[in-house]
């Protein structure tokens, strides 16, 4: 019996078997971590994973969204209200807080009394973005290791290059030197594929100051780093359900958020702080270099004793895809919070209506998930333990568990195609679950939605999802870098332009740099291209629309008379001449 079928021998074991005294739990639980390289936190989770899995709570069903002629008696759905159509009576109870009505009230100071543990999600190198051209040319090395997604890419302040990953940094150390904050505390959360690049962040000098990075941080009054988080590939379903190491797989990121519960039930597992002092754990997309709060936000959680708040940002035309919060109906005038995701859309027949949802004049504010949520620790830690005398360990984890997203990827085993089913979840279900238990159980949330509307968006939501993003925040006229603070200045705040780049080559950054290199765009609102075009030199505004056949390129300022294009089509014939050109 080779090593890893004993592993899932125990594991199968460990999982089914609730007869087990803690002697033999403790060396089952010990057989599988030496094994499969599991350490404590992605063992809970892969016993999460797999006991929803194979018990999947009664009375779940998918969501739907309750339109005009829903027959609701149709009890094979969970029938859901979008925040955009929802009933205003319902509306009135949805637990959110606007940034703008936070602005409005300003700073009171209680920030101060607050320290940010603060969880960049930087275990994925991003397959969507190819930049191994790109980083051998500002690193002058052959030999390439890619970084985390996105940041791993640089910026330029003060006339030095500097990664996405230090400007992180940079920005905390602004925030204590400014007194922001009471504290800043970094924690890393990492992978087998971004380990190493994150470890030797710490590590590499920083050419603004000539210090490393560990070294400017145990420097600082008020800054600290409490290490780093692994997320494990773990064993997958086969075709029989049962685990299997034969293919294994990140579990997505709602380990994340099962982790930032289960150091809310371990002192051990927190940093230590002054106790007149309130920890907010703060956990971000790693490739979003705006994915943290501001004193606003910080403050609010404090002033008000918010246990968690998920951060959304009223939806837009480029927000067609994204999970957005929803209310479901319970008896009793009862409610929960939930989340629509465009999969679950489309399995009901209802995707067109999802992409619409928010944007059509009869409709209020759709509100769309950023990844970004903030813990209260002095506020959640009395409810979790009053949960957990309840109802034990393994009933909390289980009613946190997120709901689960069964990835099927296929592999050649002995020349024939294979199934396995990858188990996976999203941050968000995990504290959406959490709220809805306390709900239904206590008759109170945990949960609010803290929201922030399009004039704001860029300041807490601007992830790098393509090559494009990374060139229009650090490559244009659109966007500037502020040198102090290191956070990004939108100069057409409330508007992003919505950019369709069909060719294969936009997925490579150098290619979209040199393609983009020395254009404008400020007052760009869309560009769809089919084909590959150089826009050096010009200046792009309105709509525009641009089809070039394969296989061939065109340089805009080569065929078109004037520098500027606004508002229009072009259409180009394989050699490169204009054969048509059109007003939108």
């Amino acid at each position: 019996m080779d090593n890893q079928y004993q592993a899932e021998s125990a594991l199968e074991q460990l999982l089914k078997n609730d007869s087990l005294n803690e002697s033999e739990k403790q060396a089952l639980q010990y057989e599988v971590k030496k094994t499969m390289g599991l350490d404590d936190l992605n063992l809970e989770y892969l016993k999460i994973l797999y006991r929803k899995f194979k018990n999947p709570k009664k009375g779940d069903r998918p969501l739907k969204i309750i339109e005009e002629g829903s027959s609701l008696v149709d009890t094979n759905w969970t029938w859901a209200h979008p925040t955009a159509t929802a009933p205003a009576a319902l509306m009135e109870k949805f637990p959110i807080c606007q940034y703008a009505d936070l602005k409005k009230l300003g700073l009171k100071g209680e920030a101060k009394k607050a320290v940010l543990w603060v969880k960049k999600m930087q275990a994925g190198s991003g397959s969507s973005i190819t930049r191994d051209t790109y980083l051998q040319e500002m690193t002058g090395k052959k030999d390439i290791r890619i970084g985390a997604k996105g940041t791993d890419l640089y910026g330029n302040v003060k006339g030095k290059a500097v990664t996405l990953a230090e400007l992180q940094i940079l920005q905390s150390l602004a925030d204590v030197k400014e007194g922001h904050y009471a504290g800043v505390i970094l924690h890393d959360i990492v992978s087998s594929e971004t380990e190493e690049a994150i470890k030797n962040i710490w590590e590499k000098v920083c050419p603004l100051t000539g210090l490393t990075y560990k070294k400017m941080i145990s420097d600082t009054r008020g800054m600290g780093h409490s290490g780093s988080t692994f997320q494990a590939y773990i064993p997958t379903i086969d075709e029989q359900g049962n685990l299997s190491s034969k293919r294994k797989a990140p579990g997505g990121h709602a380990l994340f958020g099962v982790d930032a519960l289960r150091v809310a039930l371990n002192e051990k597992l927190r940093p230590s702080i002054a106790s007149n002092l309130n920890l907010i754990g703060v956990v971000g997309n790693g490739e979003d270099l705006s994915s943290g709060p501001d004193p606003l936000m910080v403050e609010w959680m404090v002033r008000e004793k918010i246990p968690v708040a998920m951060v959304t940002t009223s939806k837009t035309n480029i927000d067609l895809k994204g999970g957005q919060m929803a209310i479901v109906p319970m008896s009793d005038d009862k409610f929960y919070v939930s989340m629509i995701e465009k999969a679950q859309a489309d399995s009901s027949g209802q995707g067109k209506l999802f992409e619409t949802l928010g944007l059509r004049s009869s409709d209020r504010e759709a509100f769309f998930n950023t990844n970004m949520v903030l813990i209260n620790y002095a506020i959640i830690i009395p409810h979790l333990k009053k949960l957990i005398n309840e109802v034990g360990e393994q009933a909390f984890f289980d009613i946190v568990a997120p709901d689960l997203i069964l990835n099927i990827k296929k592999q050649k085993e002995d020349g024939k195609e294979v199934k396995y089913t990858q188990l996976e979840g999203a941050m968000g279900t995990v504290f959406l679950n959490l709220d809805r238990y306390f709900r239904e159980r206590f008759g109170q949330g945990l949960l609010y939605i803290l929201n922030v509307d399009s004039k704001e968006r860029t300041r807490f939501f601007s992830p790098i999802k393509t090559a494009f993003d990374y060139v229009m925040q650090f490559h244009s006229d659109r966007f500037s870098l502020d040198e102090e603070t290191c956070r990004m200045i939108n100069k057409r705040p409330g508007e992003l332009p919505s950019v369709a780049l069909k060719d294969d080559s936009y997925k490579d950054v150098k290619n979209t740099l040199d393609s983009f290199q020395g254009s404008k765009i400020l007052d760009l609102d869309s560009l769809e291209l089919d084909g590959i075009a150089l826009f050096e030199g010009m200046t792009l505004s309105g709509r525009l629309e641009i089809c070039i056949p394969s296989g061939g390129i065109v340089r805009l300022k080569d065929k078109i008379k004037s520098h500027k294009i606004k508002d229009v089509r072009l259409i180009f014939s394989k050699e490169g001449k204009l054969e048509s050109e059109e007003t939108l």
